[in-house]
């Protein structure tokens, strides 16, 4: 029987919680499973809700390390994982019932390495309230080419998505040198393995919840931008497509923030670079990466320091 790790990053989420841990609860299907939060510094009570809601639940750690940043907790907590698959959940996102055993039966059905579903929003008043839908005859979506597919689309989010732990771990995990986890590990995950996906509803989360790091566009757009930019600095041996592909990418990017946000005009550093680009003239990763500092200026942007999984301390019980 496969075995399933959940994997809940959490920083500061103690509002959500008690939902996320009821929707985890009421996860169906045969499958083994075990439950990992990781506690990412969090100054409220978090973790005492966590001790609370999951008394009773089997196979729980609770574990924590200093505040790193979502990308650094996922790797760290998933370095513990003994499941088959991991099921990434953000703290404020609950899942819906069947989410799991849909992802699950699909990925087995069709030899996956990786699928992913569809994430939604709830009203914070009402609650999570999930379509009610014939799962049987959803359709699954293969890609016939993983990689250009992510690129060119840019899929984000975790709580909607399985995927094999020895993938995972064959990439390299989430890119440790990026504040979210989201897009790195959507381009890592499709470089190695088979990739499906459900067009269906698997998870909501709070629509107004105002710590969310995508309430920050600067931050959004830059992992995003450097996500991908990282990823073409270490593959030297990508293909010209998928190269020309990330370039445009990031420089358009970075040249529309320099026009709209930071009044350079055309004649902002991308700028050159899309003019040059468009030209035939390649772009590196080295460049890439560095025009991708034009977000943080007038910005806040959390850049990780150190990118070494930090001491990682078991505080699944009262100390």
């Amino acid at each position: 029987m496969p075995k399933i790790s959940f994997v809940v990053t959490v920083f500061n989420k103690a509002p959500f919680l008690p939902a996320v841990i009821d929707g985890l609860k009421a996860q169906t299907g045969a499958f083994d499973r075990e439950f990992i939060f990781i506690d990412d510094g969090s100054s409220d009570s978090s973790v005492e809700i966590i001790r609370s809601e999951t008394a009773g639940l089997e196979n729980v750690r609770i574990v924590a390390q200093e505040n790193h940043g979502p990308a650094i907790a996922t790797n760290n907590a998933v370095s513990i994982a003994t499941g088959d698959w991991i099921k990434l959940v953000d703290s404020d996102d609950v899942l819906a019932p069947y989410c799991t055993e849909l992802l699950l039966s699909r990925a087995l059905a069709d030899d996956l390495d990786f699928i992913f579903g569809s994430a939604d929003y709830y009203d914070m008043q009402t609650g999570p309230v999930f379509p009610q839908t014939d799962l049987a005859s959803l359709e699954t979506i293969l890609f016939d080419d993983p990689l250009f597919t992510v690129l060119d689309r840019g899929f984000a989010r975790v709580s909607h998505c399985l995927f094999k732990r020895q993938v995972f771990e064959r990439a390299g995990g989430c890119d440790p040198r990026i504040f979210s986890q989201d897009h790195s590990l959507f381009i890592r995950l499709a470089a190695l393995g088979k990739l499906g996906q459900i067009k269906h509803v698997v998870c909501l989360g709070p629509e107004d919840e105002p710590g969310r790091i995508m309430n920050n566009q600067a931050q959004v757009i830059h992992d995003a931008s450097i996500a991908l930019a990282y990823f073409l600095k270490d593959q030297p041996d990508l293909p010209a497509s998928k190269r020309k592909l990330i370039a445009k990418k990031v420089l358009s990017r970075v040249r529309k923030w320099e026009k709209k946000k930071l009044g350079k005009g055309g004649l902002g550093p991308a700028g050159k670079q899309y003019v040059l680009s468009r030209l035939g003239v390649p772009v590196s990763g080295d460049v890439l990466v560095s025009l991708c500092s034009a977000f943080g200026e007038g910005s806040v942007l959390r850049i990780p320091q150190k990118t070494d999984l930090p001491e990682l301390k078991d505080i699944s019980h009262e100390p």
